[in-house]
């Protein structure tokens, strides 16, 4: 059986809501990973996602983070607490499902590379590693991971370098989990080739295609054998309300 999953950051679950609804509507996934829902757990739509047929595990937060995964399928093995690692920030739930681990992030933004904020931001990597090699069977990470890989990942490199979001400390920290196990699913099916999930609102930036590949899904060795394709739906940044980030939408072929 082949499942389709996603991952999105939303920007707001509940201002973005009709977006959502509509491309669930569209694209039918069988998962959706989301991030930065600015709500908590009682403000989540569960009522709205319920009745298109979705389970929800929230771990929510007012404001500015907020994580939830809803799946067609129930969802067991749930956590929330990344190692008690910035225990007052809602950024990761995790959960199995048909046997694989999922992982939804929201990595912290880091601010100033000069700021002790940019720091907690490299351990977070180094925390999130950690906690998910612990996993035994199938795991994949996914979601906001504020860094573009590579030249490639964003819309000019060389300007970038050294600026927030494209730090070489951050990209070294992406190449940690290469090696240690975690493949870039996105470019393993599409290697070459400028390709992006975030747009700045500001200066038209989506339609100049001024944007950025933040929005990863790392699956180690057993879970990457199982995955048989990866895009970036770039269609629901173009409509009325979007979130300033697309979903990235991965299948992979599970037992029943």
């Amino acid at each position: 059986m082949e499942l389709k999953i996603a991952t999105w950051n939303v920007n707001s679950v509940r201002a973005r809501i009709p977006v959502i609804t509509n491309w669930i509507e569209k694209e039918k996934p069988d998962i959706l990973c989301m991030q930065e829902l600015k709500a908590t757990d009682k403000q989540f739509p569960l009522k709205e996602f319920s009745a298109l047929g979705y389970h929800s595990a929230v771990n929510g937060q007012v404001r500015w983070n907020g994580v939830a995964i809803i799946s067609k399928n129930p969802i067991s093995d749930i956590q929330t607490d990344l190692s008690g690692f910035l225990p007052e920030q809602s950024r990761m739930i995790s959960a199995s499902v048909y046997g694989i681990k999922l992982i939804n992030v929201y990595v912290p933004n880091g601010g100033d590379v000069d700021q002790p904020r940019f720091q907690e931001k490299l351990s977070y990597y180094e925390i999130l590693r950690e906690y998910a090699l612990a996993f035994p069977g199938p795991t994949v990470i996914l979601g906001d991971f504020n860094v573009a890989p590579g030249p490639i990942d964003t819309h000019s490199p060389e300007e970038q370098d050294g600026m927030l979001c494209y730090h070489p400390l951050e990209r070294e920290q992406i190449q940690k989990f290469a090696e240690a196990g975690f493949t870039d699913v996105f470019r393993q099916f599409h290697p070459e080739g400028q390709a992006y999930s975030w747009w700045d609102y500001r200066a038209a930036s989506f339609r100049r295609k001024r944007g950025m590949r933040l929005d990863l899904v790392l699956a180690d060795n057993s879970a990457g054998r199982m995955i048989t394709h990866c895009s970036i739906d770039t269609e629901p940044r173009g409509w009325e309300r979007p979130s300033d980030h697309t979903p990235v939408v991965f299948n992979i072929q599970v037992s029943e």
